[in-house]
């Protein structure tokens, strides 16, 4: 018998993935691998709250096209139980991304994705265009033309309520999105109210960011108008013709308190953004409220 030949067992052939590369090339690879896993999980051993790392999963399912525009979420017990957490949980991270202006949520309908690419839900919540533009997800630079310390127009004076001897804070800019300009914006704060604005890069720091966590004032509410235009002074800024179309949006804001501290002018130019609202339908109460001579009521702040 010994001199019989020992049986060998064939090989088991095992399903491989090959690449081939450098170490250095299979090592970024690898952590591209767990980076792209990482952004569609949420991590319970991660000090981030779970709030945050589902509304992150969220962005990213946007960004990705995974949840397109419109796109109707599942329902919220649904999709708790698809991430492991309490509805509470959930609501809390959807509504920092209705905040955002990336959902939009009707009453009685649901949860939709609002804005991934270009939408603006401006006519609905105080959000800033670079919260607006953060959350879709494309590139975009701030460029400071001018800022300095002014009087001001008589209007804006009037409107932010000021002492004869109080000066604002002027700041100038120009938003570009992929490379093109789409927005021109003139803001006016009361730098008795903020006078760390001066010393703020606002290249890479929004103007609203500043004023609450320099200076820590809270940010209540705002009015807002729109009105269609003409580029005019604005155009070369905007790279586009004198007479060509371009959405005009003027804001006074408010303070938690009720104290107005901003006011500004915004040109964004036509053909590259939509403003979009929800809409709930008046009760009888409100429409009795709109016929000549009641008094309109103030706006209130934004829940």
């Amino acid at each position: 018998m010994d001199c019989l030949p020992k049986y060998a067992a064939p090989p088991i052939n095992k399903p491989t993935v090959s690449f081939r590369g450098t170490a250095l090339e299979k090592l970024v690879l690898a952590y591209s691998f767990i980076y792209v896993y990482k952004l569609f999980v949420i991590d319970r051993a991660d000090p981030t709250p779970l709030y945050k790392q589902i509304a992150e999963v969220i962005r990213q399912r946007v960004r990705s096209g995974q949840w397109p525009r419109h796109y109707k979420l599942k329902a919220e017990d649904k999709l708790a139980a698809e991430f492991g957490v309490s509805r509470g949980t959930l609501r809390q991270a959807l509504q920092s991304l209705v905040e955002e202006g990336l959902l939009t949520q009707v009453q009685g309908r649901g949860t939709f994705v609002s804005a991934p690419s270009g939408d603006l839900p401006l006519a609905q919540r105080l959000v800033t265009m670079y919260e607006i533009l953060a959350a879709s997800g494309r590139d975009f630079v701030t460029e400071v033309l001018e800022q300095k310390i002014v009087r001001g127009p008589d209007k804006i004076r009037t409107l932010l309520d000021l002492p004869e001897d109080e000066q604002l804070f002027y700041i100038h800019r120009r938003r570009l999105v992929e490379g093109e300009p789409l927005v021109v914006m003139e803001n006016y704060v009361r730098i008795t109210l903020c006078p760390e604005l001066a010393k703020v890069d606002f290249t890479s720091v929004p103007l609203f960011n500043a004023i609450e966590n320099r200076c820590g004032l809270e940010i209540g509410w705002g009015q807002r108008a729109f009105a269609a235009t003409t580029a005019g002074t604005k155009a070369e800024l905007l790279r586009t013709e004198a007479s060509e179309p371009v959405l005009y949006l003027e804001q006074v804001s408010y303070l938690a308190n009720g104290e107005p501290f901003e006011y500004s002018d915004v040109w964004v130019r036509g053909g590259k953004l939509r403003i979009t609202t929800v809409l709930s339908r008046a009760t009888p109460n409100q429409m009795r409220e709109l016929k000549p001579g009641r008094s309109k009521r103030k706006a209130p702040a934004p829940d």
